[in-house]
This record gives structure tokens, C-alpha cells and sequence, in this order.
């Protein structure tokens, strides 16, 4: 549960954001907590002074729920009591869930623990359907802010599975169905039962995910496209991943299942893992390199264009500059080759190209979060590297106001 470790060979390979580290630390002392907790104090039940049998064993069930031996300890209120706090936690499902994990260390490892046996089905589903080739070590709940008009929110079950040799040089994809809770956009009102029964599976929304299996520790090699255009407007100052991800054998992968959007709340009943697809390799390049076909050097291009152009050399030591060629017409595109070399984060990654990347040593696995297929930006997490591992990063400048 949480941010526990998956270790390989000695080496930690976990994700050790701010929020990744306050979740351990609480979930460190997560027996200590749980003490606090309401529950039905059992030993406090009298036994009931009644002649009829019968009677006497009605009253004897139904005194273990008595709400008057349901206590807990300091900050802890009687709905935290195990058996009715999924419904709570259903009831809160979204930003309030949220704040509830604020109040205490004792509120965050119990509304925690909660969620991950309300979530244990999708985690099972996974390791029924995948386990073969990949290998559930962990999951957690996570979740993020959504960066809309009114501030918004996102809540994901992450699992973090380690990529096994079963289907090396081979392009796989994970996928999964899901429904809406109630109030869905699929709903128009109808009792939930009502529309099983006419459901067609064929209409079921969908989330899938790709990724490249390479041969462990082979460097790897990927693409990053920041689109600067003067007729763009800032939500397009995060730079676009390759969205078909490149992993090494025995790396992790992180796949988050969406539970929490601005629609409302997946039915976790309703979830379904579907049967993994392998497909061959393909060459994997920026969609850019379709409309450009000849490059020059700084020198030769600058001559032609109005643009003031630079070598983006901006992530030394950990990301050494290789080569910078340039192209386009009336917007300039740079195409520079990056090698990952000295460990660390990246200074310079998270105000340029709006994502966090970290350099690894070359033999150590590395966690890899997946993009949905058909999405330009997912989840806002670390990009990790190896040494040895090559990017190349386009950089698109330029356009005429309109």
C-alpha cells in the first residue's frame, strides 16, 4: 500500500515526490493509527437477561453493532468505523475525499486503507489478465489537480507492474472498460440496473495503453515535441511525449486508472481488464518529421529565416547536447539530439519543457509512466532516464498572428 518499495537487485526504483514521501512516512506508523480507529468494542457487550432463547440470541447478534460500543480514540468520529466507511469515502468520492486527508495522519491511513480494499478488484483484475507478462509489485491511489477554468481534480488507482522477457522486441497494449457511477454521461437519469440490462459492450468506453519491449539495459530512445508558435496560447507550453513508450526488460511501468474526472465516478464494479494484444515493432517518429524533409545546420538556416534562433543547450551536465539541425518555412523547427550522461534531475526540464525528468545510472530499472493512447498530455509525473539514453527534443517557434 502507498509508495512502498520495489527494489531489483538492491537498487530502489521508486518515485520520491514530495507527496510520495509524506504518504510513507504516515503509512510507516499505519498499525500505530489504526489502534485509533472506531470499531465495536466486543468485550463490552452484556449478555442479555432475557428467559426466551431465541430472543436471547437475537439480542446477542444484533448487540455487536450496538453504536454504544462503537469507540475509537482521539480524532477518530464513529463513521470511521470499518464497515461504513466505503460508504462514506463514496459519498466524499472527489475534492472532499481529498481534504479529509488533510485533517490527520490517523484520517489519511484510514480513509487510505479504505481505498485500496474498494480498489483491490481492478488490482486483481490485472494480475488475472497480465500477470503472465507483467508483474503487479504494487499499487497506490493517487491524485492531481486538473488545470481548468474552476480548479478541478483527478483521482487514479496507479499500479506498478515490472515488464517481464515474455514478449521482448514486441509492441503490447493493455487496456481496460469502465462505466460511469449513477449520474455518468451514459446514465440520462436511468436506474443503473435498467441499464445493464441493455448495455452493449460495443459502446463501452475505453482506455488503452502501448508501450515498445526492448532487451534489458538497451538504451532507449524517444521523442519530445515543445511547440512555442506565437499563435499558441500558454496550455501549450507543456511539451508532447512519444506516446507510445520505449521500455527495457525488468523496468516498471506505471498504469493509472482513471477513477475520478470531471464527469464523475467510474463504478469500480464495472471495470474490466481486456485481453493483452502484441503487435510488432514499428519505427516510432515525431509527427513533425512527416511535413519537413530537408535539415541544415544554425548557419545555413539562419540566413533564411526571420526567426532569432538558438541551440537549445540548456540541460548540462545530465542531458549532454549532441547535434541541432533545422528546418521548416514559415515556422522554424530544431531538431536537437540529447544523451543522458551525468545523474540527477534536470535543472532547467521542468521550466522548459514543463515535465520533470531524472537521469539514473545505466544499470538501474527505472519506473515509466504510460500515456492513454490518443492523448497529447496525460498525467503531469517524472520522466526518468538511463545514462546512455537518447532524446530527441523539436522545438517548433514562430507563425504569424492572425
Amino acid at each position: 500500500m502507498g509508495a512502498a518499495a520495489s527494489q531489483a537487485g538492491g537498487i530502489d526504483v521508486r518515485v520520491t515526490d514530495r507527496k510520495s514521501l509524506i504518504k510513507e512516512q504516515c503509512l510507516k506508523r499505519k498499525s500505530h493509527y489504526e489502534q485509533f480507529q472506531h470499531s465495536y468494542k466486543v468485550v463490552e457487550i452484556r449478555e442479555p437477561v432475557v428467559k426466551n432463547k431465541r430472543m436471547a440470541t437475537c439480542l446477542r447478534e444484533a448487540s455487536v453493532r450496538d453504536p454504544g460500543i462503537c469507540k475509537g480514540g482521539e480524532n477518530s468520529l464513529v463513521f470511521m468505523e470499518a464497515s461504513m466507511l466505503p460508504l462514506v469515502t463514496v459519498f466524499l468520492f472527489g475534492g472532499s475525499l481529498i481534504r479529509c486527508f488533510e485533517v490527520c495522519p490517523l484520517w489519511f491511513v484510514v480513509f487510505y486503507k479504505t481505498l485500496d480494499q474498494m480498489f483491490n478488484k481492478i488490482d486483481a483484475g490485472f494480475k488475472e489478465y497480465y500477470g503472465h507478462s507483467l508483474t503487479l509489485e504494487y499499487a497506490r491511489t493517487d491524485w492531481s489537480p486538473v488545470h481548468v477554468a474552476e480548479a478541478g481534480i483527478r483521482i487514479d488507482r496507479i499500479l506498478i507492474a515490472r515488464v517481464t522477457h515474455l514478449h521482448e522486441n514486441r509492441c503490447t497494449k493493455v487496456s481496460y472498460g469502465y462505466k460511469y457511477k449513477t449520474a455518468g454521461p451514459f446514465s440520462n437519469g436511468d436506474d443503473e440496473s435498467q441499464r445493464d440490462e441493455t448495455w452493449d459492450s460495443k459502446f463501452e468506453p475505453q482506455c488503452s495503453f502501448k508501450f515498445d519491449t526492448y532487451a534489458k539495459g538497451r538504451v532507449r530512445s524517444f521523442w519530445i515535441h515543445k511547440d512555442i508558435c506565437r499563435f499558441h496560447g500558454d496550455e501549450t507550453r507543456v511539451a508532447a511525449t512519444q506516446n507510445i513508450t520505449p521500455v527495457c526488460v525488468n523496468d516498471r511501468i506505471e498504469i493509472a486508472v482513471n477513477l475520478f474526472n470531471a464527469m464523475g465516478l467510474i463504478n469500480v464494479d464495472k471495470v474490466r481488464w481486456h485481453q493483452l494484444e502484441v503487435y510488432p515493432l514499428q519505427r516510432r517518429e515525431c509527427p513533425i518529421e512527416q511535413e519537413l524533409f530537408d535539415w541544415y545546420d544554425l548557419d545555413a538556416f539562419q540566413s533564411q529565416s526571420v526567426e532569432r534562433l538558438q541551440i537549445p543547450d540548456f540541460f548540462s551536465p545530465q542531458l549532454v547536447h549532441c547535434a541541432t539541425e533545422y528546418a521548416g518555412i514559415d515556422v522554424a523547427v530544431s531538431r536537437t539530439r540529447l544523451r543522458a550522461e551525468a545523474l540527477g534531475v534536470v535543472p532547467q526540464a521542468d521550466r522548459i519543457l514543463g515535465s520533470r525528468f531524472e537521469v539514473l545510472p545505466q544499470s538501474s530499472p527505472i519506473i515509466l509512466p504510460l500515456k492513454r493512447v490518443g492523448l497529447q498530455h496525460d498525467r503531469f509525473t517524472k520522466i526518468q532516464l538511463r545514462q546512455g539514453d537518447v532524446i530527441d527534443l523539436y522545438i517548433s517557434q514562430g507563425g504569424k498572428m492572425t
